[in-house]
């Protein structure tokens, strides 16, 4: 088992020493000022908060997608579960996971990885009296961490390989999750991390399966066709050893303003029909190789620290991967997505406006 306190995930790879059965690996302490801890509640809600009311309509399910043509110009029509019908100029699927827009467009079902992840944040009222670094604590086929967010909440988890004895079950129950964590997945973890787990918030518990798409299918196969195409975990879901789903996913909705914000400049509205075709088709072209190289970094970061305790093992993560490529690895995460462009809300208030009268 080894222990590694790095505090941001980023850093050298420091000496090793055995204590009590447990390896510890010091890391270099590097500040990185770009890094920033956002609650993903939080996020939503300030997303919620910039569209108009009853833009976001909770427990939708998409039924059936058609495209239709109408004075030269193609809409996405949505059908909805409940009967409903929606008219887009343009279809953006951020359904997640297993999203039915990417199935629409023919992308491959994303995979199992083989192994399950259970996250929680931990409240202490009075403090949990712990430096703001990451502890991360790694044995054959599990890998679990500590994030301290201030000094009230830790971010924990926990990520184990697979097996098929009730994972479905426990996944509906949270004090089942928590008691099968303290009881039996981190039973043998330090004190530290099992104390973090007992302060658990039971409503932020999940256990999931951790799910990833190819990397090729995203390089190869479509994901735009015509006025409709995929974001986030739709387009890309990936393992969580680099933590940059809900980044990826942020970087895309910058690149799909700006290809689209410019359209808008060029034609002083947003316009329908191959013009829209061809800002989501340059979208998805600058997304793909990115989103595969994070699909492949995160998957190749999670396999050579939870797999194998022999030699060639041990020689492959504490060598080739630590010393030589885990600050490339992680490195790659900084990415400019460029800048967005100015566009006027007028242009695009009084077409919607007239269209409602």
């Amino acid at each position: 088992m080894s222990v590694f306190t790095p505090n941001s995930g980023f850093g050298n790879s420091g000496s090793f020493e055995e204590s009590k059965g447990w390896s510890v690996g010091v890391r270099e302490i590097q500040r990185v000022k770009s890094n920033r801890v956002v609650h993903r509640k939080a996020l939503l809600e300030a997303l919620a908060e910039e569209v108009p009311i009853d833009s976001i309509r909770f427990s939708s399910k998409l039924k059936s997608i058609e495209n239709q043509t109408q004075e030269g110009s193609s809409f996405a029509i949505i059908h909805m579960d409940d009967g409903a019908s929606i008219k887009a100029k343009a279809l953006i699927g951020c359904d997640g996971v297993h999203s039915f827009v990417a199935r629409w467009l023919g992308l491959a079902a994303p995979v199992n990885s083989g192994r399950w992840a259970v996250r929680g944040l931990a409240i202490f009222p009075d403090g949990h009296g712990l430096n703001h670094e990451i502890q991360q604590f790694v044995t054959i086929g599990k890998r679990a961490a500590v994030a301290p967010l201030n000094d009230n909440e830790i971010y924990w988890f926990l990520v184990c390989k697979f097996s098929s004895k009730g994972e479905d079950h426990i996944a509906h129950d949270p004090e089942m999750i928590k008691r099968e964590v303290t009881d039996n997945l981190a039973k043998d973890f330090p004190p530290l991390y099992l104390r973090v787990v007992q302060h658990s918030d039971l409503s932020t518990l999940t256990w999931a399966p951790l799910m990833f798409r190819f990397p090729w299918d995203l390089i190869f196969g479509n994901l735009s066709k015509g006025n409709v195409t995929v974001a986030g975990d739709a387009m890309h879901p990936m393992t969580p050893e680099l933590g940059q789903g809900g980044c990826a996913a942020l970087e895309d909705a910058v690149v799909l303003g700006r290809h689209i914000g410019n359209l808008i400049i060029q034609n002083k509205r947003l316009v329908a029909g191959d013009p829209l075709a061809g800002a989501l088709e340059r979208y998805t072209k600058e997304r793909s190789w990115r989103a595969a190289t994070l699909i492949t970094g995160s998957y190749l970061s999670g396999w050579v620290q939870q797999d194998g305790s022999g030699w060639w093992m041990k020689f492959l993560r504490d060598v080739i991967f630590f010393r030589l490529l885990f600050t490339r690895i992680f490195n790659f995460i900084q990415y400019d997505c460029g800048e967005l462009p100015c566009v006027s809300s007028n242009s695009l208030e009084l077409e919607n406006r007239s269209k409602i009268e």
